[in-house]
C-alpha cells in the first residue's frame, strides 16, 4: 500500500520500489531487440575496455590414415581477440516540489506523481538504448539531404536512394528518432567538423521538419548527433549496432574482415529499392547456414517490411504466426517457414527502412558492466537540486553490444517498405 513520503530516505526507497517491483516487469512494447540477447560472461574488462575471444575461421587437417601411417598434423582454427568500449548512456529526471505538494495533498500518496514521470524517462532510457542497438556506432542520428543557416532543420526522408535515419541510404524518415527536448549538436558528413552555434534543443517535431532553439549552417549531407551541455555521442561513442556489425567489410571490434568467419552476409541492391522475395530469403539463409553452419533464429525488420512479405504467401500462407514467446515475453508477429523449421519474426519500429536482419541470438551479448538502474553512488537515487524547490535523480546504463560470430548473421537491404507504417516521435 502506497504511503506519504515525509524524508528524502523514504522517496528514495520508493522509487527503487517502483523501478524493481513495477518496471522491470513490464515488458516495453517498443524495444524488443532489446530483450533477445544473452549477457556477457569469461570476458575480461580492463577498466576501459572489454577484452574477449573470437573464433574466425574452423581449422582443417582431419584425414584418414593407413596401418603404422602418420596421423594428420595437429591443426587448430583461426582465433583472435576483440575488444568494445563501454558506452554511458544516461536519462536525467526532475520533480518539482509544487507538484509533489499537490499530489500528496490531493492524492493522499506521492506515488502517482513519481510513477508518471519515472515511467516516462524509464521509456525514454529504453527507446535510446534499442535505437543504438540497431545504430552503426558512429553516433549518427540523421543525415539532412539539404542544408540550411536555418532554425529549422529538414532531416532526410531515407527515400528513393537518400539518407536519412541513421545517416544510412533508405534509412527512413530522419525526424523518426528526434523528440521535443532532445540536444543536438550538427557535424559535416565526415564527423569532423562541428557546425557554430550547437548544442540545440529540438523544439517542435512535425515528422517532416525539426525546429531548434538556435540556427545552425548545415550544409547538404550533414548530420546531427545527440548532445548533452558539453559532449555530443560522437565524441562519448554509442554502441556497436546492427548496423555496424551484420556487414560484410571494415574492421570490427579491432577484427578486419579477412576470413569468412568475420563476414556477415549482405544482399544489397546499390541503393536501389526492389520488392522482397522469397528467394532472396531463402538465399541469406542458406548462405548463412553454409558458411558458418547455423541457420538464424530471429529476424528483425521493419513492421512494413513484413506486410510486404506476407502479401506474397498470402494465399499460401507461407509467412505464418507462430504460438512461441521470445525472452522479455515478446512474440513474433510472423515466422518464416524454411527447409530447417521456421524463424521468429519481430517488428522493430527502430530498425533503419530497407533493412531486414537474420540473427543468430548467440552471437550476440549484451555487455552490461552496470545494467540499467538510478544512480546512487551515496546511497540516495534522488537529491534535492541546490537553490531550487525540486529533486532529481538519473538512470545510468554502462553496456556495449558484443558480436562473437559475425559471419553468423546476415541482411537484405534496399527492401521497399511500406512509408506509411512508420514512427513519428
Amino acid at each position: 500500500m502506497a504511503v506519504t513520503p515525509t524524508t528524502m530516505t523514504e522517496l528514495n526507497d520508493l522509487g527503487k520500489d517502483y523501478y524493481t517491483n513495477v518496471y522491470v516487469q513490464l515488458v516495453n512494447p517498443e524495444t524488443p531487440l532489446k530483450a533477445q540477447f544473452s549477457k556477457l560472461e569469461g570476458a575480461n574488462f580492463t577498466g576501459r575496455k572489454w577484452i574477449f575471444g573470437v573464433k574466425t575461421q574452423i581449422g582443417g587437417g582431419s584425414a584418414n590414415a593407413g596401418a603404422n601411417k602418420t596421423l594428420p598434423a595437429a591443426n587448430a582454427g583461426q582465433y583472435d581477440q576483440g575488444e568494445a568500449t563501454l558506452v554511458r548512456t544516461y536519462t536525467r529526471m526532475a520533480l518539482d516540489g509544487l507538484a509533489i505538494e499537490v499530489t500528496k495533498r490531493q492524492q493522499g500518496s506521492f506515488r502517482p506523481a513519481l510513477a508518471e514521470v519515472m515511467s516516462d524517462r524509464l521509456q525514454a532510457h529504453d527507446l535510446e538504448v534499442n535505437r543504438q542497438m540497431f545504430g552503426a556506432g558512429n553516433g549518427v542520428l540523421f543525415q539532412i539531404t539539404t542544408g540550411a543557416n536555418s532554425a529549422t532543420q529538414t532531416p532526410g526522408t531515407g527515400v528513393a536512394g537518400a539518407s536519412g535515419d541513421y545517416g544510412v541510404v533508405n534509412g527512413g524518415n530522419g525526424t523518426r528518432h528526434v523528440y521535443v527536448g532532445d540536444v543536438l549538436e550538427f557535424y559535416d558528413s565526415t564527423l569532423v567538423t562541428k557546425r557554430a552555434g550547437g548544442p540545440v534543443t529540438v523544439l517542435t517535431n512535425n515528422g517532416t521538419q525539426i525546429g531548434l532553439s538556435g540556427a545552425i549552417n548545415t550544409s547538404n549531407n550533414d548530420v546531427a548527433v545527440r548532445a548533452t551541455a558539453d559532449t555530443d555521442n560522437i565524441q562519448a561513442g554509442e554502441a556497436q549496432g546492427l548496423l555496424k556489425s551484420v556487414a560484410a567489410t571494415g574492421t570490427f571490434q579491432t577484427i578486419p574482415a579477412t576470413f569468412q568467419g568475420w563476414k556477415s552476409v549482405v544482399l544489397d541492391n546499390g541503393g536501389t529499392l526492389r520488392d522482397i522475395s522469397d528467394e532472396l530469403v531463402m538465399q541469406v539463409i542458406e548462405t548463412i547456414r553454409s558458411r558458418s553452419r547455423m541457420v538464424p533464429d530471429l529476424i528483425v525488420t521493419r513492421p512494413g517490411i513484413v506486410l510486404k512479405y506476407s502479401e506474397i504467401f498470402l494465399p499460401l500462407r507461407r509467412l505464418d504466426g507462430q504460438d512461441v514467446q521470445l525472452k522479455g515475453g515478446y512474440k513474433p508477429i510472423a515466422a518464416v517457414i524454411h527447409a530447417g523449421g521456421s524463424i521468429p519474426v519481430i517488428g522493430d519500429n527502430d530498425c533503419p527502412n530497407s533493412r531486414m536482419f537474420f540473427l543468430n541470438t548467440g552471437a550476440f551479448r549484451m555487455a552490461d558492466m552496470v545494467g540499467t538502474e538510478w544512480a546512487d553512488l551515496d546511497g540516495a537515487s534522488f537529491d534535492r537540486v541546490v537553490d531550487k524547490d525540486s529533486i532529481e535523480g538519473y538512470i545510468r546504463k554502462y553496456w556495449q553490444l558484443i558480436t562473437i560470430a559475425r559471419h553468423q548473421n546476415g541482411q537484405i537491404a534496399d527492401l521497399n517498405d511500406i512509408a506509411s507504417v512508420d514512427k513519428i516521435a
